[in-house]
């Protein structure tokens, strides 16, 4: 059932977005696209087609129990036997769009549409479909004034605190493992904390529309993981076998096996249908597996990921089912995991189609490929967004549906919960996973801070708790949590309702500078922090820049760390949207490692430090163009970053929300930066390869137009010449002239494969001092010119070299450097070089040196 359901999961496409905020009841909700295209208190408006022309009609009727719940014979009742019949306008039509009046405020309604041509599917027949009737959709109504409708969906998990494999306690039969303490009630508590807070996750990521309402029930007795061994003896004997044990010692991806839970009797392994009133749509069971460790000496944990069974059973009595292990980060597991049974819910509740889900929580880019079998792969619905990694997937998923798809949820229950000021945030309900009373905002008015609506600042925060890691060794709180009653969250002078980042205090700008990458951070001292933490003993600063060739981050640490680990999103759009994702991972083993991840990140360089108050300062670039991931021109364009920190022990730290990305403007280039260091020296006629003049010329290709006078080639014409040195295949290179000329002293190099007439001061690699009537000094690299610097052509003889070093180019007017740019295409070798003459600029060349390799 899952692999049928995950693999129909896709995502919505940003371009169609929910209509419209996260609101309170005060006014109807409008979404003109969807099957539901209004709500309202006591009415709702549905639009839909038929194949063929008939009647438009619809059956409703109210209540909170599917026609699909599961009931044993003696049970069964049709629900449809005294329902409203409801008519629209007289005639027949294909389009139909009714509006149904009369119905209660804060009410879940049933509905089927008339369509006696329509040919239900097998499926279709299971969630309600009887000819002439369609299958059975819900909706809500918004409530009573001074009241919100929500969505409960109870959900029964069960925990089995104290499961241990007796068999590793026997390793050493002769002298088998102490028996385990329980689990403590503070343990316990904490795990109870860890589905609480994933409730408040999805509660304030849906608008707080969707209350998904864990039901803890604790099977605290000992249990036994694998089959019982012949010596065991004592409080090892006789322990029964734990429901979750699935006959193997871990049964992937969760590890162990699915049940149903019958609430009436937790201890009662069952895998059969169980009758409830009111039955769940959703289950998980979490196992706390551990084993004895003998290097150790210590009863560990197992860890698993988690495993999820659609609610694709549902009208044959099976909930939607997660199982997971204890030993990972319980909040991610329970809320990642019963995302899945969402996403299903969303598949069996709304409309069946791309801008119609909940979105899968796998992200990946919308695609088609053909493979080198010929086959063709696709994934037709796109499920990654402009969002970072797990905790943050799903916050920005879960935003992109509607109230009213919210209410359109077929399970669980509607209810109406106190909303004095209708701003759409709950006043002070105990029972709900957050309220403006604990939240600190006023219940009275809707914009306690007299700007902002108060859902909408609670809505700031994504409420995730911490980079994923395990439950008992997880830091406090690492969220941002808004002041209600404060306007500008961050101090940075920008009110919460025009901030681009009201939580950050940093600017988000990739500031125009150049770096030095050799561990250093003297350089970087009036460059702003784009990202800082301090907590527990840690404190990590997070600086970026750019210049025309490189983007630089600095990352200066000071604490007991062990692994950083950074995203860079070089295109903007999400770090699952596209190739230009880098991931970065450094490690502190003494010295300091570091690798980039899951994909290369060709011409990344870095170089760590440390200094002596143990801070280690961690610097990288990122080249531009060429054979590098990234590209841009100037400024303008978006950079994503972020970062978290952990401990030896597992602990970590964001350097902001967990997972979220910190988006950056690349600041507009702004005067002439420092050239690097590294420049080559003026290439000497001892180490050069060749050396030229006009009484020595042998294999120099001359062009028309050049003539030897005054112990020089003079050229006066405006049209190109060029003086070619031809044969090479050079991937290192030294072009040197002394020259006169009023202006375009010009050497070019080309590529073997660029053809003699194509060779132009146009193309490849061309220096220019003094183009443009002595009025620029550039490189142009393939067409794209480059650096700037104030040299001009003077009166006089001068001398001009092109260098290209170490996917480098260099260019030094008299000796010293005056443009420096990186090399888009490094490892491409070099058939010629040349000094072109023309443009007017009545060049005369007295000597040329060359040297390659």
């Amino acid at each position: 059932m899952l692999q049928r359901l995950l693999g129909g999961l896709g995502g919505l496409l940003l371009c169609l977005v929910a209509q419209g905020a996260p609101q309170g009841d005060s006014r109807p909700l409008h979404d003109p696209m969807r099957p539901v295209m209004e709500i309202g208190r006591d009415y709702i408006v549905l639009q839909y087609h038929t194949k063929t022309p008939t009647e438009t009609r619809v059956q409703i009727r109210a209540g909170n129990l599917p026609m699909t719940a599961w009931r044993p014979p003696e049970k069964r009742v049709d629900l449809w036997a005294n329902a409203r019949l409801v008519n629209g306008e007289a005639g027949k039509r294909t389009y139909h769009r009714i509006r149904i009046a009369g119905l209660k405020p804060g009410t879940r309604y049933y509905y089927r549409i008339y369509d006696p041509d329509h040919q239900p599917t097998g499926e279709e027949r299971r969630w309600g479909a009887s000819p002439p009737w369609r299958r059975e959709y819900a909706v809500a109504t918004l409530a009573p004034r001074g009241y919100k409708t929500i969505i409960r969906l109870p959900v029964k998990v069960l925990l089995m605190p104290n499961v241990i494999n007796v068999a590793s306690a026997y390793k050493d039969p002769a002298h088998p493992a102490p028996p385990p303490p329980k689990m403590t009630d503070a343990e316990l508590q904490r795990i109870k904390e860890e589905y609480a807070i994933a409730a408040r996750y999805f509660w304030v990521n849906s608008g707080m529309r969707f209350w998904v309402d864990f039901q803890i029930f604790v099977d605290d007795r000992w249990q036994r993981w694998g089959e019982e061994p012949a010596e065991a003896s004592g409080f090892y004997k006789g322990l029964p076998p734990s429901r979750a044990w699935a006959g193997v010692d871990f049964a992937g991806p969760g590890g162990g096996a699915f049940t149903i839970v019958d609430t009436r009797d937790i201890t009662r392994a069952n895998t059969e249908p169980v009758y409830e009133e009111q039955p769940y749509a959703g289950q998980i069971e979490q196992a706390f597996t551990r084993r004895w460790n003998p290097d150790t000496r210590r009863w560990e944990f197992y860890t698993s990921g988690g495993g999820t069974l659609g609610v694709d059973g549902f009208p044959d009595g099976i909930p939607a089912r997660s199982q997971y292990l204890g030993g990972g980060d319980t909040a991610w597991l329970a809320a990642h995991e019963f995302h899945h049974q969402m996403e299903s819910f969303g598949a069996f509740s709304l409309a069946n189609r791309e801008d119609e889900r909940i979105v899968f929580n796998h992200p990946e880019p919308r695609y088609r490929r053909k493979n080198p079998d010929g086959s063709i792969s696709m994934n037709p619905w796109n499920t990654a967004g402009r969002h970072g990694e797990h905790w943050n997937v799903m916050a920005f998923w879960d935003r992109q549906l509607s109230d009213a798809q919210w209410l359109r949820l077929y399970f669980g229950e509607a209810i109406i919960v106190r909303d004095a000021d209708e701003d759409g945030f709950p006043d002070d309900d105990p029972r709900l996973p957050l309220d403006e009373k604990r939240f600190g905002s006023s219940p009275r008015v809707a914009q306690t801070d007299g700007q902002m609506s108060d859902l909408h600042k609670a809505m700031l925060s994504t409420w995730a708790p911490a980079p994923l890691q395990n439950t008992f060794v997880k830091p406090a709180w690492q969220s941002r949590i808004p002041n209600p009653r404060k306007t500008d969250q961050d101090d940075d002078g920008l009110p919460d309702t025009v901030d681009p980042y009201p939580l950050y205090p940093w600017q988000p700008f990739v500031w125009y500078a150049r770096a030095t990458v050799d561990g250093d951070a003297s350089e970087w001292r009036d460059i702003p922090p784009a990202g800082a933490l301090e907590q527990d003993g840690l404190k990590v600063t997070l600086k970026h820049c750019h210049d025309e060739d490189y983007y630089y981050a600095l990352f200066e640490i000071t604490g007991d760390w062990d692994r950083l680990y950074a995203g860079f999103d070089g295109e903007g759009q999400g770090v699952f949207s596209s190739e230009a994702v880098i991931w970065f991972e450094a490690r502190n083993r003494g010295e300091v490692e570091a690798r980039t991840l899951w994909r290369d990140a060709p011409g990344l360089q870095w170089k760590a430090s440390r200094r002596r108050d143990r801070t280690t300062v961690i610097e990288l670039s990122i080249p531009n163009g060429g054979e590098s991931r990234w590209f841009w021109r100037g400024g303008g364009r978006e950079i994503g970053v972020y970062a978290d920190i952990f401990k030896a022990n597992g602990t970590g730290y964001s350097l902001y929300e967990p997972y979220d990305v910190f988006y950056c403007i690349m600041k507009e280039p702004s005067g002439t930066l420092p050239m690097p260091a590294g420049a080559p020296a003026a290439l000497t006629r001892e180490a050069a390869t060749r050396v030229f003049s006009p009484a020595r010329s042998e294999g120099l290709q001359i062009g028309a137009g050049w003539e030897v006078r005054d112990g020089a080639w003079a050229y006066d014409g405006h049209e190109e010449s060029h003086i070619r040195l031809t044969g090479l295949n050079a991937t290192e290179f030294d072009l040197w002239i002394e020259l006169e000329a009023v202006q375009d002293g010009i050497l070019a190099a080309f590529l073997p494969t660029t053809k003699e007439n194509e060779m132009s001061a146009g193309r490849d690699y061309v220096l220019f001092v003094g183009g443009y009537l002595n009025t620029r000094t550039r490189f142009r690299i393939f067409g794209a010119e480059t650096g700037e610097s104030g040299q001009m052509m003077t009166p006089g003889r001068h001398t001009l070299q092109l260098s290209r070093r170490a996917g480098k180019l260099w260019a030094l007017f008299d000796g010293k450097p005056i443009l420096y740019a990186r090399d888009p295409n490094p490892t491409q070798p070099i058939g010629t070089l040349a000094v072109i003459g023309g443009y007017s600029g009545k060049q005369r060349i007295y000597e040329i040196r060359a040297r390659w390799q």
